[in-house]
């Protein structure tokens, strides 16, 4: 085993590990809007159908309304997100009905009138593991679905090495940037449809990058891409900002052969017509769901399109809720953490732009600047969506740019990269990895666990 794979398997296990902590360390139910994702998951697994409408309606502040966030207001989401955990529900569910929480308790009374008080949720007054006696079913979901984390970092690795084949650090430091992203951690600790859709989208995006360096296996991986983005769509809506990368990748793998655009374009858009089609011609809910999203979920709020709503929704977007605020937002470091890791992504995303005019119209550079092209495509993509997202629903928040995690994690260190004296490229990657984990265990350890177990 190499350098390169020895690294690579600790960044993995590190990364399980820190994700079994968050997992036992965030209380039940202080991940995000985890209680509506946890019933669409019970309800899923119950009738293995997607769930129906939700007749209960908002009637006060969020924070507030007990009956709204401890329903699912979720149900309009695409269903396969949702299916591994409604899997192992159901498992635990035949051979221990007792570790699953049966209802959501009650909402705090201190909150949000003490900031100092960080559950929104009334818990038992025990110990760290005992709180988890009559919901460990709950913590095991948690523990299972953290690990389709690992097939984000593993398409970070290898897409890095793509572009960076002569030492393939590059793949290492994106590995460990994706793996010990404090909020990426923790996000992936917690019952809801991202886990899989961020991994998803990252196999989209590696096959993207495969389809410009292989030409014989270019057919299969467009293929591939088609069922890719199929199995997207009906994961998660967000997901749809995703589709124009399997596209612009059939362009750019041959630019200059339209006929190839043709076959390659039917090959993308056949399989994921057809899962998509199914999934929504198979179940009446899903039909529902769609309309709602359609005409509710997704339509424009006059209110929000204001140059002071768009001034508003960078700052959370791209630094606070993108690299380290748990809870219910209610968590956070210090804002000089956030700010730091984004200063330096941003000064080497800059560096990569740069480069990346300069390198464009080399010819030996051709496949590399393919990659780079889409990575960037990519990542305005994930912003206009989840902008355009914003101006339905205020929600800023970082995770929801996940899906586009590759390369944002790329795309911060590749033109750094073109000016690195080789030699100390190993060294800057290990400087890398050190400053995130270090990063995400000071997150893990002084700030989440100090707000909820003191």
């Amino acid at each position: 085993m190499n350098l390169h794979k020895i690294i690579l398997v600790l960044i993995a296990v590190m990364y399980c590990a820190l994700s079994v902590m968050y997992a036992i360390l965030t209380p039940p139910w202080e991940s995000p809007d985890e209680p509506a994702h946890y019933l669409y998951v019970s309800q899923l697994a119950a009738r293995w159908r997607p769930p129906q409408k939700s007749t209960i309606q908002q009637t006060n502040r969020f924070s507030k309304d007990q009956a709204f966030i401890s329903s699912n207001y979720e149900w309009y989401q695409p269903a396969l997100g949702y299916l591994p955990a409604a899997v192992v529900y159901k498992v635990l569910e035949i051979i221990a009905p007792d570790s699953l929480p049966k209802q959501i308790p009650s909402l705090s009374s201190l909150i949000p009138t003490i900031p100092s008080k960080y559950n929104i949720f009334i818990h038992p007054d025990r110990g760290i593991l005992h709180v988890w006696d009559d919901a460990w079913g709950l913590l095991i979901i948690r523990m299972l679905l953290s690990l389709l984390g690992l097939p984000v970092i593993f398409a970070a690795y290898r897409l890095g090495s793509l572009v960076d084949k002569e030492s393939g650090f590059l793949g290492i430091a994106a590995a460990g940037w994706v793996a010990f992203l404090p909020q990426f951690t923790f996000i992936n600790t917690s019952v809801r449809s991202d886990t899989l859709t961020n991994a998803i989208a990252a196999l989209v995006f590696l096959t993207a990058a495969l389809m410009q360096t292989s030409g014989e296996q270019r057919d299969r991986n467009a293929l591939l891409m088609g069922i890719l983005l199929g199995l997207g769509l009906i994961s998660k809506n967000t997901f749809v900002y995703m589709v124009p990368i399997g596209l612009i990748a059939v362009i750019l793998s041959d630019p200059r052969a339209p006929r190839t655009w043709l076959r390659l374009a039917l090959l993308v858009l056949s399989p994921a017509l057809i899962l998509w089609g199914a999934y929504y011609l198979a179940f009446d809910e899903a039909r529902i769901a769609f309309a709602y999203t359609l005409t509710t979920a997704l339509k424009i709020n006059p209110e929000l399109l204001t140059w002071k709503h768009l001034q508003e929704i960078p700052e959370p977007l791209l630094i606070d809720l993108f690299y380290a605020r748990f809870g219910w937002a209610n968590v956070a470091p210090p804002a000089i953490c956030s700010k730091f890791a984004f200063g330096f992504w941003s000064v080497g995303s800059c560096i990569s732009l740069i480069q990346s005019v300069r390198f464009f119209r080399r010819p030996e550079l051709g496949q590399q600047m393919k990659i780079v092209a889409l990575l960037f495509v990519g990542m305005l993509l994930a912003f206009i969506g989840v902008v355009r997202f914003n101006l339905s629903v205020v929600q800023p928040q970082g995770r929801l740019l996940f899906p586009a995690l590759l390369p944002w994690a790329i795309l911060g260190f590749w033109g750094v990269w073109q000016i690195l004296p080789k030699r100390s490229e190993k060294i800057v990657a290990i400087l890398i990895v050190s400053f995130m984990l270090l990063f995400n265990i000071y997150a893990l350890c002084f700030v989440l666990a100090p707000a909820y177990w003191r």
